[in-house]
């Protein structure tokens, strides 16, 4: 009876791995322009041919329409407008590159090229728009929209092999509301397929890690990156609370001297005091002079503990590295890095491929015990 149970959970587990990879396999459904709010937008072909399909309240049409053919699509009232016409939902679908761009604010987005069927929607006086993308070219696509202005190929593997781990592990992120994942920082960043200086390095060095993952005792990880170090990366639980024995911290030489290695800020002292809530006449002054040197993840005044995680977010600072002083009315501070300094620093990578590093030598400085295999395992 053991034994049969046995078989069954694995079989069951088995089937939902395979299922998880079958959907992964199909491309994930990416809400595009997830960071813009826009009720018009424009659509075509950048060659060839595209089939739109009107669903509305009383009928389907279907109609093609070739490279001269722009579609602009709006909202009125709450409703989906093709040539005035109100529908539930629009269709394209084409085997070429589609071109897209929104309405923001008082200018057009710029131009972004799409491959796979477009679906858009309405959300109240607002458009959605859900791109069903390749699996490779979505990949390509984060790698470029995350560090497309590097030219090395060893830096985009290593992208590419992480961001790979993160759509496998993500892919049901937001299947509530009838797609996978956004476009945007709170999944991976994603302007389209690549267009850029590099995009047939990017594409490249994507095709070489094809289907490749990160794992750690056989899962998939949380393939955690960011911009810049600072010159020193935090471990997960000084951000989140979650501890995973495959990040660590690491004093990063690489990152430094990058664009995004310094900043500075002024913060009002009474916006400061405001946040923290403690006693008025609080010593900021000697509390500052009074820190350890090097990173912190917190602060500590009295009883109670402050995350800089949650500082950073608040004042939406570039990253909770920094040294603060009391200037006048004005906490002043001198900060290192950008992003939130977990796992694989994007500049310190590239600065890495520089020197001449393999993209596994680049996963295995920033992650540890780290091993790499094929996605369909999972």
């Amino acid at each position: 009876m053991r034994k049969l149970f046995a078989l069954c959970f694995s079989l069951v587990v088995s089937m939902a791995f395979g299922q998880k990879y079958a959907s992964y396999a199909s491309g994930p459904r990416v809400l595009t322009f997830a960071d813009v709010e826009y009720g018009r937008l424009q659509l075509k072909v950048k060659s060839g041919m595209y089939t739109l399909t009107a669903y509305t309240p009383d009928s389907i049409f279907t109609m093609d329409y070739g490279v001269d053919d722009v579609h602009p699509l709006y909202t009125f009232r709450g409703d989906l407008r093709l040539n005035r016409a109100g529908c539930d939902s629009i269709v394209f679908t084409t085997s070429d590159t589609i071109e897209m761009r929104a309405w923001r604010g008082k200018n057009w987005t710029p131009t972004r090229p799409y491959l796979g069927k477009v679906t858009i929607r309405p959300n109240l006086i607002y458009l959605e728009t859900i791109v069903k993308v390749p699996v490779e070219p979505y990949i390509a696509g984060v790698v470029e929209a995350e560090g497309g202005m590097s030219a090395e190929p060893e830096y985009h593997k290593a992208q590419a092999v992480l961001a790979r781990t993160w759509l496998i592990t993500n892919m049901g992120k937001h299947k509530k509301e009838g797609y996978h994942i956004k476009d945007d920082q709170s999944s991976q960043a994603f302007k389209g397929v690549p267009h850029g200086k590099h995009a047939a390095i990017i594409s490249e060095a994507v095709a070489q890690t094809k289907d490749t993952i990160a794992t750690y005792s056989s899962k998939p990880i949380i393939g955690f990156y960011h911009s810049n170090s600072g010159g020193q990366t935090v471990l997960p639980q000084d951000v989140w609370s979650q501890e995973l024995p495959y990040c660590r911290a690491v004093f990063d030489p690489f990152s430094k001297k990058e664009s995004k290695y310094r900043w500075t800020k002024d913060i009002a002292l009474s916006d400061w005091k405001a946040y923290f809530k403690i006693a008025e006449d609080f010593d900021w002054s000697a509390f500052f002079a009074g820190l350890p040197e090097g990173r912190q993840t917190h602060y500590t005044i009295g009883d109670q503990i402050f995350k800089l995680e949650t500082l950073r977010r608040h004042f939406k600072l570039r990253s909770t590295y920094f040294t603060a002083s009391v200037v006048g009315d004005t906490v002043h501070l001198e900060g290192y890095g950008f992003g939130h300094g977990v796992g694989m620093a994007q500049q310190g990578a590239m600065r890495m491929a520089v020197g001449g590093f393999q993209w596994k030598e680049i996963l295995d400085f920033y992650f540890q015990k780290l091993s790499f295999e094929p996605v369909q395992n999972f």
